[in-house]
């Protein structure tokens, strides 16, 4: 098992599975580039044109207030606003809204780093952004679990994160240290959520979706949703909030599945 980078097993699904179009506009609603899934044959222009005025539009019945996300029949745009751009995504419904801010935020940061010092545009000239396309084009490849997993990771300060399939046997995702990547411990973190559930039944507690275990150098979470669960590994050394790790381990867990298309029995 591959410990440099995560590993999904599982069919990967790209972005462009999902997100139907990336813009990145001006406040004008000049379009300094974009990257189409299903354009068609939009002026781009027009495009930015449409979501700068929703935003306005929404600025001005509401004083104060900044537009987020508009939902369509069976679409989302997604706006990330800062003080001369704004990017936004037009990706299909299901697409989980964690998700979608976890897209904008990726963009939004690699494209401030490369070209903040050209904002605001004041010649009029946008080719120097060209090049971004071909970022976006690279990125919309991107297998997005892996993706998820890996940012996910990173934000919770884990030493390690695998996601199992305890029906097939299959790892999905597997990004620890070699020393903890043998089926035998994965399929020992199913066991134990297992267990935790029939002694909840016993004492009449109800259903259990996460377990936290203490040891003597490790905090280990273990969420589970039906034959689906992700195993987190974190250093005690570092400052971390129990109930911050839960909630946020079980939130990627569900969008995750939700991206899958996977039905868990409720």
């Amino acid at each position: 098992m591959s410990t440099d980078k995560g590993e999904l097993l599982e069919e990967k699904k790209t972005l462009k599975n999902y997100v139907e179009s990336i813009y990145i506009y001006d406040n004008a609603g000049v379009c300094l580039t974009s990257c189409g899934i299903k354009t068609g044959d939009l002026d781009e222009n027009i495009v930015s044109g449409f979501f700068t005025a929703i935003k306005k539009f929404g600025e001005k019945l509401i004083p104060g207030t900044v537009v987020k996300s508009l939902i369509m029949s069976g679409h989302k745009l997604f706006y990330n606003n800062f003080v001369n751009i704004t990017f936004c995504i037009q990706c299909y419904e299901d697409l989980p809204n964690q998700v979608i801010n976890y897209i904008l935020n990726r963009i939004s940061n690699k494209f401030l780093e490369g070209y903040q010092d050209y904002l605001p545009i004041r010649d009029g000239n946008i080719t120097i952004f060209s090049d971004f396309n071909k970022y976006l084009l690279q990125f919309m490849e991107l297998p997005l679990i892996e993706g998820l997993l890996e940012e996910f990771g990173y934000k919770v300060q884990s030493e390690g994160v695998i996601l199992f399939n305890e029906n097939d046997e299959k790892i999905l995702f597997a990004k620890v240290p070699e020393e903890y990547s043998s089926r035998k411990q994965i399929s020992m973190s199913g066991m134990l959520i297992n267990f935790a559930k029939k002694l909840s039944s016993e004492y009449q507690g109800g259903d259990v979706n996460s377990i936290i275990i203490s040891s003597e150098n490790r905090w280990i979470c273990v969420s589970k949703r039906d034959y689906i669960y992700i195993i987190v590994l974190f250093s005690k050394t570092k400052n971390i909030e129990l109930n911050i790790i839960v909630e946020k381990t079980e939130e990627i867990l569900d969008g995750i599945l939700k991206m899958l298309k996977i039905e868990i029995l409720k």
